[in-house]
């Protein structure tokens, strides 16, 4: 019987390919089955292994970020009172609306706000409701009040309160002496108690909300077990 060479040549040669190229075909096969290209066959199957690698680290930085608690970005404190001016400047709908106190502050604590406490000369007013104002992507819990209402009880004018926690801000007020400013005809009045720092605002003059600023005594806090 003639050899796998022999007819491989006797094939070819039927099909006019010459000697050379049979032999080349032949040394290819050799190579195969010899192994001359097993690094690459094993180099393949390592890849298995590099995914489940590249899966378990991915996974644990995943992890990180879950357990981690990751610092919220911080915001300049001085970006609040513009914000505070575009929010009314588009006459806002606010979404909690309720003369009771309690309501309002159950309602804020419900959507992220720090405990927080009203002053006590701003607790006497009707309040009207409240809202969450985004300030550069870190909120501000707003309440609002009546400072002067319209004799038929058509509206008048409001003041508001924003509380915010004061690692969220950079250069916030930390102390209890407010720290004042006015814009565009609004006037502000800021400070500070523990880890939550207060503003005031309105459309009035700056001694008229400096009247509302939490000074000794302490305000009054705001329990949802408490009516006004």
């Amino acid at each position: 019987m003639p050899s796998l060479r022999q007819q491989i040549r006797d094939y070819y040669a039927a099909h006019t390919l010459s000697p050379e190229r049979a032999d080349e075909i032949l040394r290819a096969g050799r190579d195969a089955v010899s192994g001359e290209h097993a690094p690459k066959v094993i180099a393949f199957q390592r890849w298995p292994r590099v995914l489940a690698l590249a899966a378990a680290v991915a996974m644990f930085i995943g992890l990180v970020f879950l357990v981690v608690p990751q610092r919220p970005a911080v915001v300049p404190f001085a970006a609040l009172a513009p914000r505070v001016i575009d929010f009314f400047g588009g006459a806002p709908t606010l979404p909690k609306i309720s003369q009771d106190k309690a309501a309002l502050h159950e309602w804020l604590l419900a959507k992220g706000a720090p405990e927080f406490t009203i002053p006590a000369k701003l607790a006497t007013l009707e309040s009207y409701g409240c809202s969450v104002v985004d300030v550069q992507g870190q909120p501000a819990y707003l309440t609002c009040f009546w400072r002067k209402k319209n004799p038929d009880g058509s509206g008048g004018e409001l003041i508001h309160l924003l509380a915010v926690r004061s690692d969220h801000f950079r250069d916030a007020p930390r102390g209890r002496e407010p720290q004042t400013r006015e814009i565009d005809g609004w006037s502000f009045a800021s400070w500070a108690e523990g880890a939550v720092t207060y503003t005031l605002a309105a459309v009035a003059p700056l001694e008229q909300v400096r009247a509302f600023v939490a000074v000794a005594p302490s305000p009054v806090r705001v329990l949802a077990a408490v009516s006004f």
